[in-house]
């Protein structure tokens, strides 16, 4: 993308981006959204907003766009839902995305190192750009892409259990109550997941594409967005008080490295066992499912 503040208005073609709101969250309201468009502009781009009512919509229309003639520009404003699904309406080597965050949490923008709003419309307007990679997942509940992680076990079941109401008096304070939540009712069932020739036992599982969770917490440092492998994780707890201790200890220290962790290449990851799926936060059914690496999906704005 060329910024070419510096042209005058005849002999100028200002680059175009196209802009997906999500009128659905909380954290969206016009002003900002206007707010953005005017930050754009003012970098020199010419953005175009995008304001599907619904998921359906949504998924629509990042998919027509991808049927341009020249792989378009597509710019996520909102959270890491709305980032994830960008990622799921476009076909592999159809688009270039950018994030603008505006949501909960805000993984994706943490894992790239965006700092604010307004440094993130100067990434785009600078317009480097590197090949990432996604996870896909297949179960009954069907097959979608994750860009952050999976999770299957307490994490997923945390996920599906915030309301709503919670989520938008608390913020992220609404996945500590609904872990609390799950703490009482814990399941004690294991899962197994096998890949490459290693094979584990667990109670609760991460498989990684990036190495930060619920903000800025590194949960997988060894996993990253432009890593040709997803990282397969076991998180060390059994019960609700190993539970308890372990998130505890993440979020005093910032960090931890999964000690019976590894890489998975570019060979499938199956699991097994009768536990809920998040992917990218958000519910996606239960195990047991397969997952496997999408290398060089498209190019991400960094």
């Amino acid at each position: 993308m060329q910024n070419c503040k510096s042209c005058s208005p005849s002999n100028c073609t200002m680059a175009i981006v196209h802009v997906v709101f999500n009128p659905t969250s909380g954290s969206y309201s016009s002003r900002k959204a206007e707010q953005i468009l005017t930050q754009l502009r003012a970098v020199g781009l010419d953005p175009q907003p995008l304001l599907p009512q619904t998921l359906t919509e949504s998924m629509q229309a990042v998919a027509e766009l991808c049927k341009q003639a020249t792989p378009p520009t597509i710019i996520a404003v909102g959270g890491d839902g709305t980032v994830n699904t960008v990622i799921n309406s476009m076909p592999q080597g159809s688009a270039t995305l950018g994030i603008i965050p505006l949501g909960t949490a805000n993984v994706m923008a943490r894992e790239l190192g965006i700092r604010s709003q307004q440094d993130a419309i100067e990434r785009i307007a600078r317009g480097t750009v590197r090949p990432f990679t996604v996870g896909e997942a297949s179960s009954t509940a069907g097959t979608r892409r994750f860009v952050l992680m999976a999770g299957i076990g307490a994490d997923a079941a945390a996920v599906a259990d915030v309301r709503s109401s919670e989520k938008r008096l608390l913020g992220k304070g609404a996945y500590v109550l609904a872990g609390l939540r799950r703490c009482l009712n814990w399941d004690n069932r294991l899962i197994t997941v096998s890949c490459g020739g290693q094979t584990r036992r667990c109670n609760s599982l991460i498989i990684a594409n990036a190495a930060h969770y619920a903000g800025p917490y590194r949960l997988v440092p060894q996993a990253g967005l432009f890593n040709p492998q997803l990282v397969v994780a076991p998180l060390p707890f059994s019960g609700p008080l190993g539970m308890l201790r372990f998130t505890a200890a993440l979020f005093l220290r910032g960090s931890y490295a999964a000690s019976d962790a590894f890489a998975s290449g570019g060979d499938t990851i199956s699991i097994t066992g009768d536990k809920p799926v998040q992917l990218d936060g958000d519910s996606f059914g239960t195990a047991p499912l397969t997952i496997r690496l999408i290398p060089d999906f498209n190019n991400l704005i960094v």
